[in-house]
Protein backbone atom coordinates (compact mmCIF):
# COMPACT_ATOMS: atom_id res chain seq x y z
CA UNK A 1 0.00 0.00 0.00
CA UNK A 2 1.66 3.26 -1.26
CA UNK A 3 0.46 6.92 -0.37
CA UNK A 4 -1.75 7.20 -3.79
CA UNK A 5 -3.71 4.48 -2.26
CA UNK A 6 -5.28 6.86 0.33
CA UNK A 7 -5.10 9.90 -2.23
CA UNK A 8 -8.84 10.18 -1.77
CA UNK A 9 -9.28 9.30 1.74
CA UNK A 10 -11.74 11.07 4.08
CA UNK A 11 -10.57 11.72 6.91
CA UNK A 12 -14.11 11.93 8.97
CA UNK A 13 -14.76 8.16 8.13
CA UNK A 14 -11.60 6.87 10.45
CA UNK A 15 -11.57 7.51 14.33
CA UNK A 16 -8.19 7.50 15.87
CA UNK A 17 -7.16 6.38 18.80
CA UNK A 18 -7.56 3.33 21.63
CA UNK A 19 -10.06 5.39 23.45
CA UNK A 20 -12.17 7.08 20.44
CA UNK A 21 -12.87 3.24 19.24
CA UNK A 22 -13.79 1.91 22.51
CA UNK A 23 -15.85 4.94 22.96
CA UNK A 24 -17.26 4.11 19.26
CA UNK A 25 -17.68 0.15 20.16
CA UNK A 26 -19.62 1.33 22.97
CA UNK A 27 -21.97 3.67 21.79
CA UNK A 28 -22.90 1.43 19.50
CA UNK A 29 -21.91 3.00 16.65
CA UNK A 30 -21.34 1.20 13.60
CA UNK A 31 -17.97 0.48 12.03
CA UNK A 32 -17.12 -1.63 8.98
CA UNK A 33 -13.74 -2.39 9.93
CA UNK A 34 -10.83 -1.89 12.53
CA UNK A 35 -7.40 -2.34 11.79
CA UNK A 36 -4.52 -3.11 13.97
CA UNK A 37 -1.14 -2.25 13.49
CA UNK A 38 1.28 -5.68 13.75
CA UNK A 39 2.94 -6.04 17.01
CA UNK A 40 0.97 -3.87 19.15
CA UNK A 41 -1.80 -6.44 20.14
CA UNK A 42 -1.57 -5.68 23.95
CA UNK A 43 -3.85 -6.09 26.41
CA UNK A 44 -5.98 -2.43 26.01
CA UNK A 45 -5.67 -3.70 22.29
CA UNK A 46 -7.18 -7.17 23.04
CA UNK A 47 -9.89 -5.98 25.20
CA UNK A 48 -10.87 -3.73 22.21
CA UNK A 49 -10.66 -6.73 19.47
CA UNK A 50 -12.96 -8.77 22.56
CA UNK A 51 -15.92 -5.82 22.10
CA UNK A 52 -15.57 -5.48 18.65
CA UNK A 53 -16.19 -9.41 18.46
CA UNK A 54 -18.90 -8.85 20.60
CA UNK A 55 -20.24 -5.98 17.71
CA UNK A 56 -20.07 -7.86 14.98
CA UNK A 57 -17.04 -5.52 14.01
CA UNK A 58 -13.67 -7.12 12.05
CA UNK A 59 -10.38 -6.48 13.13
CA UNK A 60 -7.77 -6.67 10.41
CA UNK A 61 -3.96 -6.90 11.92
CA UNK A 62 -2.21 -4.63 9.06
CA UNK A 63 1.44 -4.69 8.13
CA UNK A 64 3.31 -1.80 10.30
CA UNK A 65 4.66 -0.02 7.10
CA UNK A 66 0.99 -0.18 5.98
CA UNK A 67 -0.55 1.34 9.15
CA UNK A 68 2.34 3.86 8.75
CA UNK A 69 0.78 5.31 5.42
CA UNK A 70 -2.31 5.07 6.71
CA UNK A 71 -1.40 7.37 9.55
CA UNK A 72 0.32 9.66 7.55
CA UNK A 73 -2.51 9.89 4.97
CA UNK A 74 -4.60 11.02 8.56
CA UNK A 75 -2.26 13.37 9.33
CA UNK A 76 -1.97 11.81 12.98
CA UNK A 77 1.23 10.29 14.40
CA UNK A 78 1.83 7.08 16.49
CA UNK A 79 0.54 8.73 19.89
CA UNK A 80 -2.39 9.72 18.39
CA UNK A 81 -3.14 5.96 16.43
CA UNK A 82 -1.67 3.92 19.43
CA UNK A 83 -1.80 0.85 16.59
CA UNK A 84 -5.53 1.09 15.94
CA UNK A 85 -7.99 2.91 13.33
CA UNK A 86 -11.30 2.26 12.73
CA UNK A 87 -13.20 2.64 9.79
CA UNK A 88 -17.20 3.72 9.58
CA UNK A 89 -19.55 3.56 7.15
CA UNK A 90 -20.15 6.40 4.76
CA UNK A 91 -22.94 8.63 6.27
CA UNK A 92 -24.89 12.14 6.11
CA UNK A 93 -24.15 14.95 8.17
CA UNK A 94 -26.44 15.84 10.87
CA UNK A 95 -28.93 19.00 9.44
CA UNK A 96 -29.95 21.65 12.26
CA UNK A 97 -33.36 20.38 11.51
CA UNK A 98 -33.04 17.03 11.97
CA UNK A 99 -31.26 17.84 15.31
CA UNK A 100 -33.79 20.05 16.76
CA UNK A 101 -35.80 17.72 16.02
CA UNK A 102 -33.99 14.81 17.67
CA UNK A 103 -33.72 17.25 21.00
CA UNK A 104 -37.01 18.41 20.68
CA UNK A 105 -39.24 18.23 24.25
CA UNK A 106 -36.33 17.55 26.12
CA UNK A 107 -35.54 21.29 27.57
CA UNK A 108 -32.18 20.65 25.54
CA UNK A 109 -28.40 22.36 26.72
CA UNK A 110 -26.65 22.55 22.85
CA UNK A 111 -22.91 23.99 22.07
CA UNK A 112 -22.60 25.74 18.86
CA UNK A 113 -18.93 26.78 17.92
CA UNK A 114 -18.35 30.01 16.09
CA UNK A 115 -14.77 30.20 14.31
CA UNK A 116 -13.33 27.21 16.40
CA UNK A 117 -10.38 26.42 13.60
CA UNK A 118 -8.32 24.19 16.21
CA UNK A 119 -9.35 20.47 16.16
CA UNK A 120 -7.74 20.27 19.43
CA UNK A 121 -10.22 22.65 20.87
CA UNK A 122 -12.84 21.37 18.87
CA UNK A 123 -12.47 17.97 20.58
CA UNK A 124 -12.06 19.38 24.00
CA UNK A 125 -14.74 21.37 23.75
CA UNK A 126 -16.92 18.33 22.55
CA UNK A 127 -15.70 16.40 25.80
CA UNK A 128 -16.42 19.29 28.20
CA UNK A 129 -19.90 19.29 26.49
CA UNK A 130 -20.54 15.56 26.52
CA UNK A 131 -19.60 15.76 30.53
CA UNK A 132 -21.94 18.89 31.17
CA UNK A 133 -24.89 17.13 29.26
CA UNK A 134 -24.98 18.99 26.43
CA UNK A 135 -27.66 16.77 23.61
CA UNK A 136 -25.67 18.04 20.72
CA UNK A 137 -22.88 20.51 18.82
CA UNK A 138 -23.83 23.14 15.96
CA UNK A 139 -20.88 23.78 13.48
CA UNK A 140 -20.28 26.13 10.97
CA UNK A 141 -19.55 24.08 7.28
CA UNK A 142 -17.07 27.04 6.68
CA UNK A 143 -15.04 29.14 9.40
CA UNK A 144 -14.35 26.18 11.74
CA UNK A 145 -12.81 22.94 12.39
CA UNK A 146 -14.11 19.57 10.49
CA UNK A 147 -14.71 16.53 12.82
CA UNK A 148 -11.40 14.71 12.05
CA UNK A 149 -9.57 12.22 13.72
CA UNK A 150 -7.06 14.50 15.27
CA UNK A 151 -10.42 16.10 16.97
CA UNK A 152 -12.28 12.87 17.85
CA UNK A 153 -8.89 11.61 19.72
CA UNK A 154 -9.16 14.89 21.70
CA UNK A 155 -12.89 14.47 22.60
CA UNK A 156 -11.94 11.16 24.06
CA UNK A 157 -14.64 9.66 22.12
CA UNK A 158 -17.35 12.25 22.94
CA UNK A 159 -17.66 13.31 19.30
CA UNK A 160 -19.00 9.61 19.00
CA UNK A 161 -21.71 10.77 21.26
CA UNK A 162 -22.81 13.97 20.23
CA UNK A 163 -25.10 14.75 17.26
CA UNK A 164 -23.04 17.66 15.06
CA UNK A 165 -25.00 19.44 13.23
CA UNK A 166 -23.56 21.74 9.80
CA UNK A 167 -24.65 24.70 9.10
CA UNK A 168 -24.22 27.10 5.97
CA UNK A 169 -24.73 30.18 8.29
CA UNK A 170 -24.34 30.39 11.92
CA UNK A 171 -26.24 33.37 12.47
CA UNK A 172 -29.39 31.87 10.19
CA UNK A 173 -29.27 29.22 12.55
CA UNK A 174 -29.10 30.90 16.02
CA UNK A 175 -32.19 32.28 14.39
CA UNK A 176 -33.78 29.70 13.49
CA UNK A 177 -33.22 28.27 17.24
CA UNK A 178 -34.16 31.10 18.92
CA UNK A 179 -37.72 31.10 17.73
CA UNK A 180 -38.05 27.88 18.56
CA UNK A 181 -37.56 29.17 22.49
CA UNK A 182 -33.97 28.77 22.61
CA UNK A 183 -31.85 30.96 24.53
CA UNK A 184 -28.73 32.06 22.92
CA UNK A 185 -25.96 32.96 25.56
CA UNK A 186 -22.95 34.35 23.92
CA UNK A 187 -18.89 34.31 24.88
CA UNK A 188 -17.52 37.82 24.81
CA UNK A 189 -14.49 39.71 26.48
CA UNK A 190 -15.90 41.84 27.58
CA UNK A 191 -19.04 40.70 27.99
CA UNK A 192 -22.55 42.16 29.52
CA UNK A 193 -23.07 40.20 32.13
CA UNK A 194 -20.64 37.46 34.62
CA UNK A 195 -20.96 33.93 33.36
CA UNK A 196 -22.21 32.59 37.21
CA UNK A 197 -25.06 35.40 36.66
CA UNK A 198 -26.41 33.88 33.25
CA UNK A 199 -29.56 31.63 33.45
CA UNK A 200 -28.85 28.41 31.63
CA UNK A 201 -32.01 26.73 32.60
CA UNK A 202 -34.46 25.64 29.66
CA UNK A 203 -33.43 24.66 26.03
CA UNK A 204 -30.42 26.89 25.62
CA UNK A 205 -27.83 27.07 23.27
CA UNK A 206 -24.00 28.62 24.48
CA UNK A 207 -22.33 29.98 21.67
CA UNK A 208 -18.32 29.37 22.02
CA UNK A 209 -16.18 32.12 19.71
CA UNK A 210 -12.68 31.96 18.49
CA UNK A 211 -10.57 32.68 21.11
CA UNK A 212 -8.66 35.69 19.15
CA UNK A 213 -11.80 37.11 17.15
CA UNK A 214 -14.45 36.17 19.35
CA UNK A 215 -17.80 36.05 17.75
CA UNK A 216 -18.78 37.28 15.13
CA UNK A 217 -20.95 40.49 15.18
CA UNK A 218 -23.98 39.07 13.74
CA UNK A 219 -24.27 36.08 16.04
CA UNK A 220 -23.63 39.02 18.60
CA UNK A 221 -26.35 40.38 18.25
CA UNK A 222 -28.60 37.67 17.79
CA UNK A 223 -27.52 36.44 21.76
CA UNK A 224 -29.65 36.75 24.35
CA UNK A 225 -26.79 37.47 26.61
CA UNK A 226 -22.96 37.96 26.32
CA UNK A 227 -21.02 36.21 28.98
CA UNK A 228 -17.56 36.93 30.40
CA UNK A 229 -14.87 34.82 32.82
CA UNK A 230 -13.36 37.78 34.54
CA UNK A 231 -9.40 37.36 34.35
CA UNK A 232 -7.44 38.26 37.68
CA UNK A 233 -3.68 38.05 35.99
CA UNK A 234 -1.94 39.63 33.44
CA UNK A 235 -3.56 37.62 30.42
CA UNK A 236 -6.27 38.71 29.20
CA UNK A 237 -8.25 35.59 27.85
CA UNK A 238 -8.85 31.73 28.52
CA UNK A 239 -8.30 29.37 25.53
CA UNK A 240 -11.17 28.75 24.18
CA UNK A 241 -11.75 24.83 25.76
CA UNK A 242 -10.91 26.11 28.78
CA UNK A 243 -13.19 28.83 29.23
CA UNK A 244 -16.00 26.26 27.35
CA UNK A 245 -15.53 24.10 30.31
CA UNK A 246 -15.80 26.18 32.65
CA UNK A 247 -19.17 28.07 31.50
CA UNK A 248 -20.51 24.84 30.69
CA UNK A 249 -20.20 22.93 34.34
CA UNK A 250 -21.79 26.23 35.38
CA UNK A 251 -24.71 25.56 32.96
CA UNK A 252 -24.76 21.84 34.19
CA UNK A 253 -24.67 23.13 38.00
CA UNK A 254 -27.70 25.48 37.45
CA UNK A 255 -29.48 22.81 35.29
CA UNK A 256 -29.26 20.20 37.97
Amino acid sequence: MTSADHADIDPMRYVVGRRAVMESLQAGNELEKIFVSYGADDGPLATIRTQAKRAGVQCSIMDRRKFQVLERALNVGPNDAQGIIALRPVRASTTLASLLEFVLGESPLLVALDGIMDPHNLGAIARSAEGAGAKGLILPEKFGSPVTPTAVKASAGALEHLPAAKVLRMSEALETAKKLGFKIIGTASPGTIHYRKADYTGPCIIVLGNEGEGLHPRVQQICSQLVEIPMSGQIASLNASVAAGIILFEAQAQRA
